[in-house]
Formats: C-alpha cells, sequence, structure tokens
C-alpha cells in the first residue's frame, strides 16, 4: 500500500528494481504482472527504474494498494543479491517505492555507489523455506534460532534485507548495548567472533551516548564480507585486519543513511563522508589519540585527486575520485574544521545535535548548509563553499 504524503496529485507511482542491474550477466528478476483491485496496470522497466501508470490520480493524502507479481532467481556470486552454497542474501530484492520530491527522485543505477533513494515505511514478511535457517532482516528477529517459516513485522524501515543462512555454517553470539541487542554471526570455521563482538559493541555504545540513541531492538552483523549498510543489519569482513575500518563504519552507517536519510546519488557525502568521518572519531577515542582514526580517510585521499566538489552526481564521479573525495577528502575537510573548534569532542556535540534535528527525515545539501550556519557563530560560508557547490 502507499500513501501520497505530498502536496501534489501522482499520475504513475516509480520503484527501483535493480537484481538485474545488480547482475547484468544474467536477468534475475521478470515481472509478470501489476495489477491494483483487480485491475491490470501499464508499466515500464527500465534502467532499474519500475514505472507504473495509474488509472486515476492519486490524490495528496489518499492511498492506494499495488499488486507486483514478479519471479527472482537469486544468481550464485551476485553483487549484493547473491547466493553462496546454502546461504542467500536478499538485498533490493523487491520493487523499492522512490522518493517523490516535486516528481520522482529516479536515477538508472550506478553500481559505484548507492543510485537507489527510498523512503521509510512499514513492512510485513512472511517466508516459508525448504529447510530450517538462521533468520537475519531488517524487522525485529528475536533469538538466533533456526527457522523455515514465519512472518516478520518492521516499521519505520528504509529498505528490508534478509539474509537465510544455513545453519551449520555459522557461529553465532548475542551481546546487549543499551536496549538494543546485537546479534553477531561470523563463519563456522572463523576465529574472530569475539573480536568482532567485541568492537561492534564498542563502537555502537559509541556511537549511541556520543551522538543519540539507537530506537530499535536489534542489529544484526553478518561476515560475509558484504561491506554493505542495510536498516538496523551490516555486512562486515571476515578478515581481523578490516574490523576497525569497515565493521565500523557499517555500524555508523545506522545513524547516517538509516536515522538520518538524505539522496545517495546528488549528495552521497551526507551519509557516506559524515560515516567515514564518524568512524573516524570512534577509532581516535578508541586508541586513545586524536589523530589516529583517519587514517582511512588519508589513504583514501591518496589514492587519487579528489574532485573540487562533493556534491556532485554520482555519474559525475569516476570510481577513484568517489572514493577519493567522499570518503577521503570531505572527512579530513571536517576533521580539520572541528580542530579548530574544540577538537573530536565538539565534532560529536555538533553530530549529537544534527541527529536530533534529522532524526528519521530526509536532509538536502540546504537544509544541512543552514544547519551549519545556525550551529556555529559566525559566517561559515568559506568553509562550505570549499567543497560544497554553491
Amino acid at each position: 500500500m502507499v500513501k501520497n504524503d505530498s502536496q501534489e496529485s501522482w499520475s504513475d507511482m516509480a520503484f527501483f528494481f535493480v537484481p538485474n542491474e545488480m547482475n547484468s550477466k544474467s536477468n534475475v528478476a521478470e515481472v509478470n504482472s501489476i495489477s491494483s483491485a483487480g485491475h491490470q496496470m501499464d508499466y515500464e522497466l527500465n534502467n532499474g527504474v519500475l514505472f507504473i501508470e495509474l488509472d486515476s490520480e492519486l490524490l495528496p493524502g489518499k492511498q492506494q494498494t499495488i499488486l507486483v507479481e514478479y519471479s527472482l532467481t537469486v544468481p550464485e556470486d551476485g553483487l549484493r543479491l547473491t547466493r553462496s552454497e546454502n546461504n542467500i542474501y536478499l538485498a533490493h530484492w523487491y520493487p523499492m517505492l522512490a522518493e517523490y520530491d516535486t516528481g520522482w527522485q529516479v536515477n538508472a543505477y550506478d553500481p559505484k555507489g548507492e543510485s537507489y533513494e527510498t523512503g521509510y515505511g512499514d513492512y510485513a514478511i512472511t517466508y516459508r523455506l525448504p529447510d530450517e535457517y538462521l533468520i537475519t532482516t531488517s524487522a525485529p528477529d528475536g533469538p538466533a534460532q533456526a527457522s523455515s517459516s514465519g512472518t516478520l513485522i518492521g516499521k519505520t524501515i528504509k529498505d528490508f534485507y534478509a539474509a537465510f543462512l544455513n545453519p551449520a555454517d555459522w557461529q553465532v553470539t548475542e551481546r546487549k548495548s543499551g536496549e538494543t541487542e546485537l546479534r553477531v554471526f561470523v563463519p563456522a570455521e572463523s576465529a574472530i567472533l569475539e573480536e568482532t563482538a567485541e568492537l561492534s559493541v564498542e563502537a555502537f555504545a559509541f556511537f549511541e551516548q556520543n551522538i543519540g540513541d539507537y530506537p530499535f531492538a536489534e542489529l544484526d552483523l553478518i561476515a560475509n564480507d558484504g561491506y554493505m549498510e542495510y536498516p538496523n543489519i551490516v555486512e562486515v569482513p571476515m578478515d581481523e585486519a578490516l574490523l576497525d575500518s569497515i565493521l565500523v563504519h557499517e555500524i555508523a552507517h545506522q545513524w547516517f543513511y538509516y536515522l538520518v536519510s538524505n539522496d545517495p546519488y546528488e549528495n552521497a557525502w551526507l551519509d557516506e563522508s559524515l560515516t567515514e568521518f564518524s568512524t573516524g572519531l570512534f577509532l581516535s577515542d578508541y586508541y586513545g589519540d586524536e589523530d589516529s582514526g583517519f587514517q582511512t580517510a588519508q589513504a583514501y585521499k591518496a589514492s587519487t585527486t579528489p574532485k573540487p566538489y562533493a556534491d556532485l552526481a554520482l555519474d559525475e564521479f569516476d570510481t577513484a575520485a568517489y572514493y577519493a573525495t567522499i570518503y577521503g577528502e570531505v572527512p579530513l575537510l571536517m576533521k580539520g574544521f572541528f580542530d579548530q573548534q574544540g577538537g573530536n569532542e565538539a565534532a560529536l556535540e555538533f553530530l549529537a545535535a544534527y541527529y536530533e534535528e534529522f532524526q528519521f527525515r530526509r536532509v538536502t545539501k540546504q537544509q544541512f548548509r543552514d544547519f551549519f550556519e545556525g550551529y556555529f557563530e559566525g559566517d561559515q560560508q568559506e568553509f562550505l563553499n570549499s567543497w560544497l557547490q554553491t
């Protein structure tokens, strides 16, 4: 069911449906029919964007139920949406409603970053499996026990991830941090279960205490080398040497990407750069050195010449410059700015105020600029204009 929360009437709806774009070597998904109240609807799927033509305009405040029937084959060794032996990882596996802001905010799929922007919604997912699996999803899953069927209810979720894990392949530990259960899944043969769990708890507690409360009961961490964030679940490294730089980064994304949202195609810096900056703040505190946490950002910046501005659209970056700019240059610029404002403690105070202001909201570049200007005394235009276009 889709509700028109805009101030304009809709003649169509737009969804991101990207399984084929993520796995371009094979056609893994096919739309069979789309209907509403039993009436077939016209639609077009192109470059990962699904447009559905409405029979009559959907007025502001009104809602409509759309039934999309499709088939999906999860590919082996796919990108994000993948099957690995008897483990299934479902990322972006369904039509995801796009954001509407004086028009549908849609772009062709671009694998170097997140080219799909989704808003918050409520989900009810019913699953039936041929065997018992460990269930890890964006909804609260409860104790890590194998199951073959059930229904999951998740509220205020940006997009819904699900993984079904073969119990024989995994070892699990569950840790409590504040009001949130952290469920950590690492391969059965791995020797880093404790290290992964301990660092996860340390990072999570740091972000919750210094930036803001995490309002959900559960966060899952799967060590499958996915290196990706989803609501209430992250895919993290199997390699102990990468835990600092990647595991912490993916946990920080729960605050900047999920709990504070933005358009990752036009302004990836609003989630990726703030996340990497937050990661550096945690690691600096963790190792007792205000600068040591920013080594990854320094490496990204040194890898190639960054772009002069961070607020370029995703298709305006090549891959190397994207990482050098978004993961390297911007976190280091912010580090330098806050070094003049009171150091890392002042940076965390700013992030906490920003989080409190925009939790469960979609932030634009202009809103960030206005908040930044209002937070600090004096004119901050020179600093902001040095890396954001006017």
